[in-house]
C-alpha cells in the first residue's frame, strides 16, 4: 500500500528533517574532534571515523524513520477503526482496551528492531576495519539527547492554541449561565 498524501509526505519531512540535520552536526563535530586530536598527536585520523560517524548517523535515522512509520501507520488503522462518531467515556475506554493492542505491539516491535540494527552497526564497526567503532557510537548514543533538543525547540515555535478553534458543547454554555 503506497501512501502519496502529501500531507503524509509533509509531515515526515518534518519528523525526520530535523533529526538529520542534527546527527549531520554530529558527524560534524565528530570529525572536528579526530581533527583536532589528531593535529595533537593523540589520535590518528583516518577515513573509518568518517565511515563510522556516517554509519551510526544513518542507523539512528533510518531506526526513526521505521519507529514513525510504524507508529503513524498502527494509529491510522486505529483511527480508521475508531471512526468520528459520539462515544460515551465507557465506549471509548471499552473501545480503547479491545484496539489498542495493535499499536503497542508497533512500538515494541520497532524498539526491538531498532535495537538490534544499532547492535547490529556497532558489531560490523567492531569487526571489520571500515569503521571507527567510537566515531560509530556517538551518533547512536547522541539520539535521545538531540530528540529533547529538537522537541525543545519545537515547543518554543509552537503557538498558543485559538480558543475560538476549541469545541463547544450544549451543556457548557448552559453550566456557565448559571
Amino acid at each position: 500500500m503506497k501512501n502519496n498524501n502529501p500531507k503524509n509526505s509533509n509531515k515526515l519531512i518534518n519528523e525526520l528533517l530535523p533529526l538529520a540535520v542534527c546527527e549531520g552536526a554530529v558527524v560534524l563535530l565528530i570529525l572536528l574532534g579526530a581533527g583536532i586530536l589528531n593535529f595533537l598527536d593523540i589520535f590518528k585520523f583516518n577515513i573509518t571515523v568518517l565511515t563510522g560517524a556516517l554509519l551510526g548517523a544513518l542507523v539512528t535515522v533510518v531506526n526513526y524513520l521505521f519507529l514513525t512509520l510504524s507508529v503513524d501507520r498502527a494509529v491510522n488503522n486505529y483511527m480508521t477503526l475508531r471512526g468520528d462518531r459520539e462515544m460515551t467515556d465507557e465506549e471509548a475506554q471499552k473501545f480503547a482496551a479491545e484496539n489498542s493492542m495493535p499499536i503497542q505491539n508497533a512500538i515494541k516491535t520497532s524498539f526491538i528492531i531498532r535495537t538490534i540494527s544499532m547492535l547490529a552497526a556497532l558489531l560490523v564497526a567492531f569487526l571489520t576495519k571500515w569503521f571507527n567503532p567510537l566515531a560509530t557510537a556517538i551518533p547512536l548514543l547522541a539520539f535521545r539527547p538531540l530528540l529533547s533538543v529538537i522537541e525543545m525547540i519545537k515547543g518554543k515555535k509552537a503557538a498558543d492554541p485559538n480558543p475560538e478553534n476549541f469545541i463547544k458543547y450544549e451543556n457548557e454554555e448552559k453550566e456557565s449561565d448559571e
